[in-house]
């Protein structure tokens, strides 16, 4: 048995919605159209002829096309595990573990916000980031080797991932480094 053509059975199905929907809400589904008595041929005849208003179905449209990635995957490989940026990251990490077993949970916030409470602004003022070589921004963000403000994404009340965006200075591309 031979398929009927796609095009076909969707304006057939286009035209059977379009039915159901234009039809008035109060006529009853199964009821037969009353039949009015034929004019009598003395019956004026109206002399503007009504409009009759066919309802216009738009063409089925195409799935859309697929998108390209967002973002190309860079040609940087990921810093090797000596490489002082990741050894950085991993020391923060640890950090913030050591906060969250002191005080029951991770500092929450933006980077500034969590920066300030491991900093020293935590309610037994104890500092979690070593003072050498703390890299921060004009809004007081914590910044990568690279100069590039870290990521601290809440994981959960325990587990916090912190991301630096690697040599490209781009978020979310291969070449970044991962320390939780």
């Amino acid at each position: 048995m031979k398929k009927p053509p796609l095009l076909a059975v969707l304006i057939i199905g286009t035209a059977i919605v379009a039915v159901f929907l234009l039809r008035p809400r109060d006529a009853a589904p199964h009821s037969t159209p009353e039949i009015s008595p034929a004019p009598s041929p003395a019956a004026k005849a109206p002399d503007v002829a009504q409009k009759v208003s066919v309802p216009v179905v738009p063409p089925p449209s195409l799935p859309p096309a697929a998108s390209p990635p967002a973002v190309p995957a860079p040609r940087t490989p990921p810093p090797r595990e000596d490489h002082p940026a990741r050894v950085e990251a991993d020391s923060i990490a640890l950090n913030l573990r050591h906060f969250g077993q002191r005080f029951g949970g991770n500092p929450t916030g933006t980077n500034a916000e969590i920066v300030k409470t491991l900093n020293g602004g935590n309610p037994q003022g104890v500092r979690y980031l070593p003072q050498e070589n703390l890299r921060l921004n004009d809004q007081g963000e914590l910044l990568d080797t690279w100069g590039t403000p870290y990521f601290f994404h809440q994981m959960s009340a325990q587990k916090m991932e912190i991301r630096s965006a690697g040599p490209d200075k781009t978020l979310w591309t291969r070449d970044d480094i991962i320390a939780q």
